[in-house]
C-alpha cells in the first residue's frame, strides 16, 4: 500500500466523524483498532482538524474499520467520492467522480440534457459571462478574455481536465473572507501558472493551431455531406410522391435508399446524429417512415446556418411534405418485396 499522504478536507473530516458515531466507536477506540503504532489521540487530531493529513493506508484502514468491511477496495470507492479524487489503483473517469447535482441526477434521456445543456449555456452561462465583463475596466476585459480564450482551448484539445477544472466549486469561497479569498486565489494562480509551463514545454498553441486547419478541412467536408443529404432528401420525397400512383410500390427500398442517401450521409457530416437526432431510422411501416422524415425535416430547419443549407420549406412546401405524412401514414408495413 502506498505511503503517500490524503489531505483530510473538511467533508472528509465530517464524514469520518458521522462513521465513527453510527459505529458507536470513540475517537480513541477507533485510533487503537486503526492499528500502525497510533497513539490514543491519532483520531481525535484528525476530528480536530489539527491532523493535516494522513496516509492512504490509514484512510482506508479506518474506514474498513467504521464500514465493518473487509475488502478495501469498497471502502477505496467511498473515499474517492468523498474526495472527488482517485487514491486507489483502479482508474478513474473523470466523471465518475464527480458529484452529481440534483437538478440533474433525476434525468436520464438524452435529448432532455442537450436540451437543458442548451437551455443553461444560453440563459445562464452566457448572460453571466457578459454581465461580470462588462462593468471591467479594459485590462479586465483582456484578462478575461483570455481566461475565456483558455478555457476554449482546454475544452478543445483535453476536454476530460476542462471538466475536470471546471468543476471545482469555488463559489464556496466567502467573498467577504480576505484570507480565504485571497488563499483560494493564489492556490488558483498557482495551478494555472503551474499549466502555463506546460503550454509552453509542450508547444500547444502550436498544436491546436495545426489541429484548427484539420479541422477546417474537414468542416467542408462535413458540410459537403450535409448539402448532399439535403438534395438526396428533396429527391426521394419526389420519389415517395409518384409512388402514390403506383400499384405496388417498392417502400422498402425507398426506405434504404432514404436512410443510404439521406440519413447515414448526414451522420457522416455530423456524428452521432442518429443518437442524439434522428432516433427512427429503424423503419417497420409507413407511419415510422414518416416520423424519421420529420425528424429529418427539423434537423436540417435547426442546423441550417451551421452548415449554410437553403431553408427547407423553400424547397419543398408544406402542402408536399403534408400529402407525403399523409401517404405514408396510411401505408401499412413495409417489408421487403419478394422476386
Amino acid at each position: 500500500m502506498s505511503t503517500d499522504k490524503i489531505t483530510i478536507t473538511d467533508k472528509l473530516r465530517i464524514d469520518i466523524v458521522e462513521r465513527r458515531k453510527n459505529r458507536g466507536l470513540s475517537s480513541y477506540e477507533l485510533s487503537e483498532r486503526t492499528g500502525n503504532g497510533h497513539s490514543k489521540f491519532w483520531l481525535q487530531n484528525i476530528e480536530s482538524g489539527k491532523t493535516k493529513k494522513i496516509t492512504k493506508q490509514d484512510l482506508i484502514s479506518l474506514y474498513m474499520i467504521v464500514n465493518n468491511e473487509d475488502d478495501p477496495h469498497n471502502s477505496t470507492n467511498e473515499i474517492e467520492h468523498i474526495l472527488n479524487q482517485p487514491i486507489g489503483t483502479d482508474y478513474k473517469q473523470w466523471y465518475e467522480l464527480v458529484t452529481i447535482s440534483d437538478d440533474f441526477a433525476e434525468n436520464y434521456d438524452d435529448e432532455d440534457l442537450m436540451d437543458t445543456l442548451d437551455e443553461f449555456w444560453e440563459e445562464k452561462i452566457t448572460p453571466s459571462v457578459r454581465n461580470a465583463v462588462f462593468g471591467m475596466s479594459v485590462n479586465q476585459k483582456q484578462a478575461a478574455l483570455t481566461a475565456i480564450q483558455n478555457f476554449y482551448y482546454s475544452l478543445y484539445k483535453n476536454p476530460e481536465l476542462a471538466f475536470a477544472l471546471i468543476n471545482i466549486p469555488i463559489y464556496g469561497v466567502k467573498e467577504m473572507d480576505v484570507p480565504e479569498h485571497n488563499t483560494a486565489l493564489n492556490d488558483l494562480l498557482a495551478i494555472s501558472a503551474k499549466y502555463n509551463d506546460l503550454v509552453i514545454k509542450n508547444n500547444s498553441l502550436q498544436t491546436i493551431n495545426d489541429f484548427n486547419k484539420f479541422d477546417e478541412y474537414y468542416k467542408k467536408i462535413d458540410q459537403q455531406n450535409i448539402h448532399l443529404a439535403f438534395k438526396n432528401f428533396k429527391k426521394i420525397i419526389q420519389i415517395i410522391l409518384k409512388s402514390k400512383d403506383e400499384s405496388n410500390p417498392n417502400m422498402h427500398e425507398i426506405v434504404n435508399n432514404f436512410n443510404v442517401d439521406v440519413t447515414f450521409m448526414i451522420e457522416r457530416g455530423q456524428p452521432n446524429v442518429m443518437k442524439h437526432y434522428l432516433k427512427s431510422f429503424h423503419i417497420y411501416d409507413g407511419q415510422g417512415f414518416t416520423k424519421h422524415i420529420k425528424e429529418c425535416v427539423a434537423w436540417f430547419v435547426g442546423f441550417e446556418h451551421e452548415y449554410e443549407l437553403p431553408f427547407l420549406y423553400d424547397e419543398i412546401d408544406n402542402d408536399t411534405l403534408e400529402t407525403v405524412y399523409n401517404y405514408l401514414n396510411g401505408f401499412g408495413e413495409i417489408r421487403p418485396m419478394l422476386k
